[in-house]
């Protein structure tokens, strides 16, 4: 009977250890998740290198504003224009393309502005979670970038997009007909984007240099973020369900190391029954465990781009956009900090796991050679 048993529990132990060959790297990581994820320092760096040091920004700017064009006009421009100023600005918002963009964000959008932004959004996120607060209370200073609009770095910008129109062609100047004397045909040569011969560039640059001026007027001072996202989706009315749910998931992911404990426990309690025992039944599973912690950390950004671009990426952004390049580009970003601990674990855990079964077959070696003498 005792024999059946040692069986029985030797088997669900030799299943546990199977069970921890895969639970353990699967608690690491998820640990490693929540030691970046829920560190409020360490998110403002990734999001800094993510946005400040690529072209998210720009190909973000375009993405959006080729899919709203007709409502950012609308909004931009004011209806109550004296007659013969008025501008439709649909064919100047849609024409912007991802060269336009950097140029817009290296002239206005300095890096300590974009810092502060998100400074603004991940403090405001952090303080709702460990808060009451109904909702994320996010607030961007949108002055620094008004002042630079207003400013010389909005001339020198309005100059740069002038520069890089190209010059109307003879069917443009047809249809625009323009003859030297006559008024700037100020509405036809916003939606025709090209620069007039009969015309002096400054005035010409005047034109876009107004443009600038009305998008200047539709910024407020300050961006209420959480108020323009609760307008466009209606109400927040499962915010504070999702504000506990990731609380337990932070939980969760703190104490989720607790898992492959509990099975290597198990495994002392129902498998093993001597020294030699424990470094076989720990250090097989340390080691299968280690070697898949390993080649997952060392592969985790091929195999992140190779899902991202499969299954993840959104059908409306196309794959020649400069937006989609950024998006793999930026978020390949966020997998060192995730994975790279994992590696040095990874190797610590295969040391660990080779000693004990070195452990193991030391004193195998000793017992089997304590017999022989005994023998002879």
């Amino acid at each position: 009977m005792r024999t059946i048993l040692n069986a029985i529990l030797k088997f669900i132990a030799f299943i546990l250890a199977g069970i921890l060959v895969f639970a353990l790297p699967l608690a690491l990581l998820l640990n490693n998740l929540g030691e970046v994820a829920f560190n409020q320092e360490e998110v403002g760096k990734i999001v800094e290198d993510v946005v400040i040091n690529s072209k998210i920004i720009p190909a973000t700017l375009e993405f959006i504003t080729n899919r709203q064009a007709e409502q950012i006009s609308n909004k931009i421009e004011n209806p109550d224009r004296p007659e013969g100023r008025e501008l439709n600005l649909y064919n100047l918002i849609y024409g912007m393309e991802d060269d336009d963009w950097v140029r817009f964000q290296n002239a206005l959008l300095a890096d300590e502005v974009i810092g502060g932004w998100i400074d603004d959004t991940v403090q405001g996120v952090f303080y709702w979670l460990d808060s009451d607060e109904p909702v994320p209370e996010i607030r961007w200073d949108m002055k620094p970038l008004i002042r630079k609009m207003r400013g010389p770095e909005g001339k020198n910008a309005v100059v740069a997009y002038y520069e890089s129109l190209p010059d109307c062609t003879d069917l443009q100047m047809e249809e625009m007909q323009t003859q030297p004397g006559e008024p700037l045909p100020r509405a036809k040569m916003v939606e025709a984007l090209c620069k007039l011969s009969t015309f002096p560039h400054a005035e010409q640059i005047e034109v876009y240099d107004d443009v600038m001026n009305m998008a200047v007027d539709a910024i407020p001072p300050e961006y209420n973020a959480t108020q323009a996202l609760m307008k466009q989706r209606g109400e927040f009315s499962g915010v504070y369900t999702l504000k506990w749910r990731i609380r337990t998931i932070r939980w969760n992911l703190d104490a989720v190391l607790l898992i492959p404990l509990a099975l290597m426990f198990l495994i002392l309690i129902l498998g093993v029954r001597s020294l030699e025992g424990l470094g076989q039944w720990w250090g097989i599973p340390l080691i299968g465990g280690g070697l898949i912690a390993l080649i997952t950390g060392l592969l985790a950004v091929p195999l992140w781009r190779g899902f991202l671009t499969g299954s993840l990426m959104p059908e409306a952004i196309p794959q020649t956009s400069l937006l989609y390049i950024e998006i793999v580009k930026g978020t390949s970003r966020m997998i060192p900090p995730i994975f790279n601990p994992l590696i040095w674990q990874a190797f610590i855990i295969l040391i660990l796991g080779a000693v004990m079964l070195a452990m193991s077959f030391i004193l195998r070696m000793r017992r089997e050679t304590g017999k022989s003498s005994s023998k002879d």
